[in-house]
């Protein structure tokens, strides 16, 4: 892709993310419709690919008329992801792999039967026969699959032939990528049967869910032992809460126990939870403290909290035991990250809402705001990211361990504010010109000092005690 094409990708990406859902299903729906018909004349591929995310994030089925493509990846859609930052991992395909693999079929692994295969799709469609349609799509997916693991199981004894097929894929992850699909595609319709019978997206992962997804795991296993993990990794991809995967691994281990669990052939899935928790307290390690985005920071945070939740609401995890002390390593390093991140808060503040001494007694003389300059709105903005921080931490900072220096630092800034509050609005009722004026400023700025920290009211309160201190 030259530059200037990578950037019409990106602003059509962009014009597309702002359009509302109705629109986007319209403009797929008429996109298919039109290039199954064999219109030409419009980048459809270049068009889909920036509505492919906007789609996948949609509730409810999506409308449309699937081409041949669409077909092709509706059983590891659920496998999708934009970026797998972990590197490749089993169970996630990235999205970029997807056009690399169709192309690599079209022009090299099935250049005469894929483009019968389409026609076929296109036509059944348009006609709209059903049955017809799907025989064709399971040919094809069983087609592809074959294809596919051929050329893999030729460059694994070819290096040369590895090489040629990575630098067509987009190096050893789509190399992986491609593996994956294949493996997909293998046991298409058990896919395809478990996407109809579990919703897009599972809030709760009950009883029933779980029964379904087992009969149908079951049935692969006893013939692709293998591939029948991608099952659960599909319904995972549904999860709102992915720990709730344990919930299955349970009913298939018929135990509870950690132990058993981690020694079993779905221990992959704990391992994966585990791993994500691992990457973010490393993650949250190696940052700066004072230059890391917090409110990302937050995010990672929260996500962790959650999996560490889940994972020991639904295991019984050992203290000593191998899942158990990871678990603690992790929370333990986390931790550590946070309290360091959060030690600097109480100097920031400060910093934004400063305090000078009067008087013939040096530093131990009286103090009053420092009203010379107005607020500085880059170390306002830099506080209130510190307090966002804090505010969203706080409910879950008992599951991470950290739950005394996140009070004991929250104490500080609470304190901290009130004696600088106090002190200004003193100053406010008795100051004249250009520091009254930073006075007034300072005033807001500290009311949304306390709209970070979740305090409306007494944000509110403040704005109050300051229209009364400026009457004088």
């Amino acid at each position: 892709m030259t530059e200037q094409q990578a950037s019409i990708r990106q602003k059509l990406a962009s014009y597309l993310a702002q359009l509302p859902q109705p629109a986007v299903l319209k403009l797929a729906s008429g996109l298919e419709r039109e290039r199954l018909r064999g219109n030409s004349g419009l980048p459809y591929d270049m068009i889909l690919s920036g509505l492919r995310p906007l789609l996948a994030s949609f509730k409810g089925k999506r409308p449309g008329m699937p081409d041949a493509l669409r077909q092709f990846c509706r059983p590891f859609e659920d496998l999708l992801v934009d970026e797998d930052e972990d590197g490749v991992r089993q169970g996630r395909i990235s999205r970029a792999s997807v056009m690399r693999v169709w192309s690599w079929l079209e022009d090299e692994l099935m250049p005469d039967a894929l483009p019968d295969l389409k026609k076929r799709i296109a036509d059944h469609t348009l006609k709209g026969d059903e049955i017809a349609l799907e025989a064709a799509v399971s040919v094809m997916h069983a087609s592809v699959a074959a294809a596919i693991r051929a050329a893999i199981s030729s460059a694994r004894q070819d290096s040369s032939k590895r090489s040629q097929a990575e630098k067509r894929l987009g190096g050893e992850s789509g190399f992986e990528d491609a593996c994956e699909i294949a493996s997909v595609l293998a046991v298409a319709p058990a896919m395809l049967r478990l996407q109809a019978a579990l919703p897009k997206h599972i809030d709760d992962f009950d009883d029933a869910m779980v029964a379904t997804m087992k009969e149908i795991y079951e049935e692969v296993e006893e013939t692709a032992p293998e591939e029948a993990l991608y099952l659960p990794f599909a319904a995972m991809g549904r999860l709102k809460e992915p720990s709730q995967i344990l919930r299955f691994v349970r009913k298939v281990a018929h135990q509870r126990n950690d132990k058993v669990i981690s020694r079993c052939e779905l221990a992959v899935f704990g391992e994966q939870l585990l791993s994500d928790m691992e990457s973010i307290a490393h993650s949250a390690e190696t940052l700066r403290p004072g230059h890391t985005d917090l409110d990302a920071l937050l995010e990672d945070v929260r996500r962790f909290a959650h999996l560490s939740r889940g994972f020991t609401a639904e295991i019984d995890l050992r203290r000593n035991g191998e899942w158990g002390q990871r678990l603690l390593a992790a929370r333990a390093r986390l931790s550590a990250a946070i309290s360091q991140e959060m030690s600097r808060f109480e100097t920031e503040l400060v910093r934004a809402l400063p305090f000078h001494q009067f008087g013939q007694y040096g530093r131990g003389g009286p103090m009053r705001p420092d009203l010379a300059k107005a607020p500085d709105g880059a170390r306002i903005e830099k506080v209130k990211a510190c307090l966002r921080f804090v505010n969203g931490v706080m409910p879950i900072c008992e599951p991470l361990g950290a739950q005394s220096h996140c009070r004991s630092i929250r104490q500080q800034i609470e304190t901290y504010l009130a004696s600088y509050e106090d002190r200004l609005l003193e100053e406010l009722r008795v100051a004249t010109g250009t520091a009254r004026g930073n006075a007034e400023e300072f005033v807001e700025a500290s009311a949304r000092l306390h709209e970070a920290l979740g305090e409306d009211r007494q944000a509110e309160i403040l704005r109050r005690r300051g229209q009364v201190a400026a009457r004088g």
